[in-house]
């Protein structure tokens, strides 16, 4: 028997365990861990021709999966025409870009990544396809903490941000944010997964260290949503009462946190290690309004404004006085890749998901990750360029979030009608090996 999608039995045809040792791989390549620090260095990362050549297998290799689950895809991707419209104009922006070579180039990737979410989304039931990421995230977060430990020469940062642990990537934040993501995975296992329940707390408390040690305010904030969603939403399934009260409180919670914003921001900016200007962040969004306004509807190409030849991000780059690599913000980024055409439709289609996962959340457990991690993802987006970004997980999970709502959740993503709430008030939700009949 199958256990979740994730182990073949013998008898069964090789190519399942071909395909998911494609999917492992292409997982841990997508992390940005382990392989890339290991041949580029942090400043020739994104010129380097043997990643660049690394990465056309690994094209070929989605490609190739897609291939056999190519009209279950197709008809996903009808189901979600804004999103793929994005990664339509992304692919076709280099007719308007000021580097045309690199938005082709870039928006290859933005679409093979894409391809490789609504393929995982289409191959592997909701939970499974969580149990699967969970499995990878768990391996990296132990790598990464066996590497912080036995060579901190090579895993913790030494001249920016000294004795901050970055692990197999590049700076902190990245390891602080892949944490993050992956604690947001082993939470919601946690509660869905009795049998390997042990083996989820402990990759979680693994993350969350790692987390810490990443000294990352932004991936703290993440966690702690981690957290606290998974925590509510758990209580909230118990049935209608409980979910007063958490509603109640969260709400209350919320406000509180509105008004201190509102009135005291430097007191929390001050309790997040940040300077008024963010480190510089506020400094380069204002800079970049008057670029924004040149080129307002479709912007400057996918990816194109912050090329290292691009004559209007020197311009920005010699106002601040510093070498801003991006906005630090992915709605800007955004709007100056594909301007407030793809502003607007992203976040039309932001909205859209974030209410498919409201409206399932006291009903499916997968809709508890849906919901954490789009909100992990609203919180990373404010600092880093993650909308629409090639070759990265945060934008898989991004995908694969949406792409399941709009499949429909049903019975462990199978689009099948949800069951009737148990007498005990709470929601039974089957998943291949296991049942989910709320927490405890």
């Amino acid at each position: 028997m199958v256990d979740a999608g994730i182990s073949a039995h013998p008898r069964e045809p090789v190519w399942p365990r071909i395909e998911l040792g494609l999917v492992l791989i292409c997982l841990v390549l997508f992390s940005g861990g382990l392989v890339q620090r290991l041949i580029a260095g942090e400043q020739d990362a994104d010129g380097n021709i043997i990643l660049r050549l690394m990465w056309l297998p690994v094209y070929a290799g989605v490609a190739g999966l897609a291939f056999t689950r190519f009209q279950h895809m197709a008809r996903l991707a009808l189901r979600m025409p804004v999103l793929m419209a994005l990664v339509m104009l992304a692919l076709v922006s280099f007719f308007w870009s000021i580097d045309p070579a690199l938005s082709l180039r870039r928006g290859v990737a933005a679409a093979a990544t894409t391809a490789f979410a609504l393929y995982l989304v289409v191959r592997y039931d909701g939970i499974a396809l969580l149990q699967i990421i969970g499995g990878v995230w768990f391996a990296l977060a132990f790598v990464n903490f066996a590497a912080g430990l036995v060579a901190p020469g090579f895993a913790h940062m030494h001249e920016i941000h000294a004795g901050a642990w970055r692990g197999f990537w590049f700076e902190k934040n990245s390891l602080g944010g892949q944490m993050a993501r992956a604690a947001m995975v082993l939470a919601v296992l946690i509660l869905v997964d009795v049998p390997r329940r042990r083996l989820w707390t402990g990759g979680l408390v693994l993350a969350g260290l790692l987390v810490i040690l990443s000294t990352s305010a932004t991936a703290l904030l993440a966690l702690l949503i981690a957290l606290g969603v998974t925590a509510a939403g758990a209580w909230m399934q118990r049935g209608p009462a409980h979910a007063v009260i958490v509603a109640w409180i969260g709400a209350s919670l919320a406000g509180a946190l509105l008004l201190i914003l509102l009135t005291a921001p430097g007191l929390v900016l001050g309790l997040l290690g940040k300077d008024p200007t963010l480190t510089g962040r506020t400094e380069i969004w204002s800079a970049l309004q008057g670029n924004i306004a040149e080129r307002p509807w479709l912007g400057y190409g996918y990816d194109a404004f912050w090329a290292p030849d691009s004559v209007p991000a020197h311009w920005v780059r010699v106002a601040v006085k510093w070498e801003a690599p991006s906005a630090h913000h992915g709605w800007l980024d955004l709007c100056l890749s594909l301007g407030v055409v793809g502003l607007v439709g992203f976040t039309l289609q932001f909205a859209l998901t974030a209410w498919r996962a409201a409206g399932n959340f006291l009903s499916h457990p997968f809709a508890i990750f849906a919901v954490g991690y789009l909100a992990q993802f609203l919180l990373f987006t404010s600092s880093e360029s993650l909308i629409l970004a090639s070759n990265h997980m945060a934008w898989i999970f991004y995908v694969i979030v949406a792409a399941s709502l709009a499949k429909g959740l049903g019975d462990g993503g199978r689009g099948e009608p949800r069951r009737a709430p148990a007498a005990s008030g709470l929601r039974i939700e089957r998943s291949d090996s296991f049942t989910w009949r709320g927490p405890g």
